[in-house]
């Protein structure tokens, strides 16, 4: 018994469906577009169903071609998976991996990890994809990112993650501020400063309004912003102050015109986690990657290069 269809088949209506039109999915594909409409239409006639409806403006999918589609992706993946699998037996990494950061993390990271990984596994094609917490989270996700450091998730999201380590978090202003003179600083009086901080969807909002619902204050938002560059430089200018790890404000090129103080009584932290799609399965080189990550970051933490950062117990 023979399969109703084969994998390049699968791929060009993956394409297809993703695009909704024939003729920009044989653009992506680099075949001519009577070439895929014939694949398309042997599959629909293996399946013996349609699989797209046209319209004026291209196609979308019948309800079985959206069945098609799940199943199909998953196909794909774990197809993909078994080559990388085969490949390293004998020896060689390959595949392509997608890697998620943050952007303190690309700055005291990326560097050293690409260099490396690439040394050891010249066959594996990486990607960098740098954002906010929760948007690497989000593309993790939806498996557009295999690996990702990131900060731990406070909802629930259908993700893998692993301990990485842990931050402080500092009070960070202005270098006219008055925080310069102080050696550490009480969350409390921490929280009487106007803050420049994230969307309440990111990471670091969340950790800051549940440490602030804890000891019964608010976070006094001056402004949102989801752009770490852009945060750190109105609280330059003096515009308000934010709460960020140390490594965060050392990025920028404007850190010695910034005040910064350790937030203590309570203590407060983030955890940095490792974390991939829960419902795919990693492949060798992204495990190889991870097993890279652990060792730079662990050195880094060992060695002080990673300021306010400790392992995680």
């Amino acid at each position: 018994m023979t399969a109703p269809f084969d994998l390049r088949q699968l791929k060009s209506f993956i394409t297809v469906a993703k695009c909704g039109s024939f003729s920009q999915a044989a653009s992506i594909l680099c075949i001519a577009q009577p070439a895929l409409s014939r694949q398309v239409r042997l599959l629909e006639e293996s399946l013996g169903l349609k699989l797209f409806v046209r319209h004026s403006r291209g196609v979308v999918l019948t309800a079985g071609g959206e069945v098609l589609q799940e199943r199909a992706i998953h196909l794909l993946e774990l197809a993909s998976s078994i080559n990388e699998e085969v490949s390293s037996a004998s020896g060689d990494v390959t595949g392509e991996v997608t890697f998620g950061l943050l952007p303190s993390v690309a700055h005291s990271l990326a560097g050293d990890i690409i260099k490396q990984f690439r040394e050891a596994y010249p066959k594996v094609s990486l990607k960098i994809e740098v954002g906010m917490s929760g948007d690497i989270q989000e593309l993790t996700e939806q498996k557009k990112i295999n690996l990702a450091i990131t900060y731990e998730p406070y909802r629930k999201r259908n993700l893998r993650y692993y301990p990485l380590m842990e931050e402080q978090l500092y009070l960070i202003g202005p270098k006219q501020s008055k925080i310069a003179e102080y050696s550490t600083i009480s969350l409390e009086e921490a929280l009487q400063h106007t803050l420049v901080v994230g969307a309440r969807n990111h990471g670091l909002r969340m950790t800051l309004e549940n440490a602030a619902e804890s000891i019964n204050a608010s976070v006094r938002v001056d402004t949102e912003v989801n752009s770490l560059p852009l945060q750190i430089d109105l609280v330059r200018r003096g515009l308000a102050h934010t709460i960020l790890p140390l490594a965060s404000v050392l990025i920028s090129n404007e850190h010695d015109q910034l005040a910064t103080c350790p937030i203590v009584s309570p203590k407060l932290t983030r955890r940095l986690v490792l974390a991939t799609p829960a419902d795919k399965p990693s492949s060798v080189a992204s495990i190889k990657l991870q097993e890279l990550v652990e060792q730079v970051v662990n050195k880094q933490i060992r060695n002080g290069d990673w300021p306010g950062a400790s392992p995680v117990n």
